[in-house]
């Protein structure tokens, strides 16, 4: 499976249809929403901890205008795809996503605004390159905006 999978969740919330444009999704795939945006985009390299972030639960085409998918809320436990073996001394680092399914775990702890995944733990064997961890699941506003 590649991308995100919920494992826990707090929340009673259900899917929700997001506008989306003209983009190919799979399920697992991240989502982010811009400030200002009218449609959800995939999340990336540059997506903030800040930003609003849901996990698509169906696949589109680019004919699709909207998505079904998760709002990323606090609580919720996931499943990633890294690309890096996964290890258990990553516990604990923040991480970058690579690109909408995957997490950059590079092996140190990053402190930039990008660092939206913390791992709690490795799936799996050593190397199977699937972790757990949080999702940071963002305000939507911008707390450097002036």
């Amino acid at each position: 499976m590649a991308g995100f999978s919920p494992l826990r969740s707090e929340s009673t919330e259900q899917d929700l249809e997001l506008p989306v444009s003209s983009l190919t999704l799979a399920i697992g795939d991240m989502l982010e929403l811009d400030i200002g945006a009218a449609n959800w985009t995939v999340a990336d390299a540059s997506t903030e901890h800040w930003q609003l972030k849901a996990v698509c639960s169906e696949s589109t085409t680019t004919a699709d205008t909207v998505v079904k998918a998760r709002l990323v809320s606090p609580g919720q436990l996931w499943e990633a795809e890294s690309v890096s073996d996964s290890s258990a001394s990553d516990n604990g680092d923040r991480m970058l996503l690579t690109d909408q399914n995957t997490v950059n775990n590079t092996g140190t702890d990053n402190t930039s605004e990008e660092a939206c995944f913390v791992q709690l733990g490795t799936i799996g064997a050593v190397g199977d390159s699937r972790i757990f961890g949080l999702i940071v699941p963002g305000t939507g506003v911008n707390p450097d905006a002036a």
